[in-house]
């Protein structure tokens, strides 16, 4: 059976056999086309290891290594998650500024005047645009402000919150939410500085609004509300189509309700005369 050792200077070696109780002879292995083979002139040693040897030294230098590399590694992702981070801030920049020079290249000027108008509190009244479209007051704490209602009372908890949004070809949009913070639902309102500004507000997407009523695309217009707005237009030929459907709905309501009735004294109990 082959007898394989290693030497304190860490060379493999064949154990040829022993010299004295202190020594023996070896014959140092080399590795020879990917074979391991013994080779040399054999020579004596007086200490032999079943693994290689490792001097303190080694060992330490191997732990600094090894901590050496961790380190590295670790410092090396953090300057790659740095540098992932950092470019993608630097695209978000980009995108923003690029946006940025679109909606001032591409923006209204009413639109700015608007917002200018918003900002320094010259804005009076809202046209609430929406299938229960209405005129209100910037002042209304009923619709504007963010009121809490308690035995008779009432408590402003502040104004609504208005929700400015714009996009990269100037358009900019304004919504009304529910509360003051954005919960609830929301509707979208055009800011205007008269009551007869926003009377031409209403008046122009009531106008839009009718042609495709008219025409028998829309099946439903609210005319009702639109009737509560004082001074607006609204097209004979919507009011008639409006009143149109809704004869048609009460008939066939009437025809439901008259079935249901026949139905019902169909099913209803005889009486049976007394003998």
């Amino acid at each position: 059976m082959i007898d394989i050792k290693y030497t304190d200077d860490g060379k493999k070696v064949l154990v040829v056999g022993k010299l004295n109780a202190q020594q023996t002879i070896v014959q140092e292995i080399f590795v020879s086309a990917g074979q391991e083979v013994p080779s040399g002139e054999n020579f004596v040693v007086k200490s032999l290891h079943d693994a290689p040897a490792e001097s303190w030294k080694e060992k330490n230098l191997r732990e600094l290594e090894a901590r050496y590399e961790s380190d590295r590694k670790k410092l090396q992702g953090q300057i790659d998650d740095q540098e992932r981070r950092l470019c993608l801030e630097r695209d978000k920049a980009k995108l923003q500024t690029s946006a940025l020079l679109q909606f001032v290249k591409s923006s209204d000027e009413s639109q700015l005047e608007t917002l200018k108008n918003f900002m320094s509190g010259q804005i009076t009244h809202l046209f609430v645009a929406g299938y229960y479209p209405e005129i209100i007051s910037w002042t209304d704490s009923n619709k504007v402000y963010d009121a809490d209602s308690f035995y008779h009372h009432a408590r402003l908890e502040g104004i609504k919150l208005v929700s400015l949004m714009g996009k990269s070809d100037g358009d900019l949009s304004y919504r009304l939410h529910e509360y003051r913070d954005g919960s609830g639902s929301s509707k979208t309102i055009y800011p205007c500085t008269s009551y007869e500004a926003a009377l031409v507000m209403a008046q122009a997407q009531l106008d839009e609004d009718s042609v495709p009523y008219v025409a028998g695309d829309h099946q439903y217009f609210n005319v009702p509300e639109w009737q509560k707005i004082e001074g607006i237009v609204i097209p004979s030929a919507v009011i008639e189509r409006y009143e149109a459907l809704a004869d048609e709905a009460r008939v066939k309501r009437i025809e439901t309700i008259k079935k249901e009735l026949a139905d019902l004294e169909a099913k209803a109990p005889t009486k049976t005369k007394s003998a």
